[in-house]
């Protein structure tokens, strides 16, 4: 089955995920010393893997927009303060599915950032947005 869920709430299956193929496993702090030098440190993370998900523009089309009402629950779902992570359900490349632990990821910028396709006031229930998802694993 072909789905993305986050939280409960069902999301397009054609959202795309950016940074999939980023490398995020080794972190680094570079800093300088009072004498001038250069100063790197790198370790292993354990979490901390970035998962943006976004709809896409395939040429004159949108790909993944969602509509308003599950626009207005995953901005609920941000808005609340947590203290367990989030369950994010993605397709696996050869079938499947994978799960992953997430937390809203916002020193990125905003957690959600949502455009309307076609901008009317007031926004109702069938209206479609473009979204963008900052999420990270933990």
């Amino acid at each position: 089955m072909t789905r993305i869920v986050l939280a409960g709430i069902e999301l397009p299956a054609d959202l795309q995920w950016t940074d999939e193929f980023t490398a995020w496993k080794v972190g680094q702090q570079v800093r300088t010393s009072l004498t001038g030098a250069l100063i790197v440190q790198e370790s292993a993370r354990q979490a901390g893997r970035p998962i943006t998900l976004q709809t896409s523009r395939d040429g004159t089309a949108y790909v993944g927009p969602v509509n308003l009402p599950v626009l207005r629950a995953l901005q609920a779902n941000e808005g609340e303060t947590r203290v367990a992570p989030l369950e994010l359900i993605v397709p696996a490349h050869n079938g499947g599915e994978r799960t992953f632990q997430v937390r809203w990821r916002r020193a990125d910028g905003p957690a959600i950032e949502a455009e309307p396709i076609r901008f009317a006031v007031p926004a109702l229930d069938p209206d479609y947005f473009s979204i963008t998802l900052r999420l990270m694993t933990v």
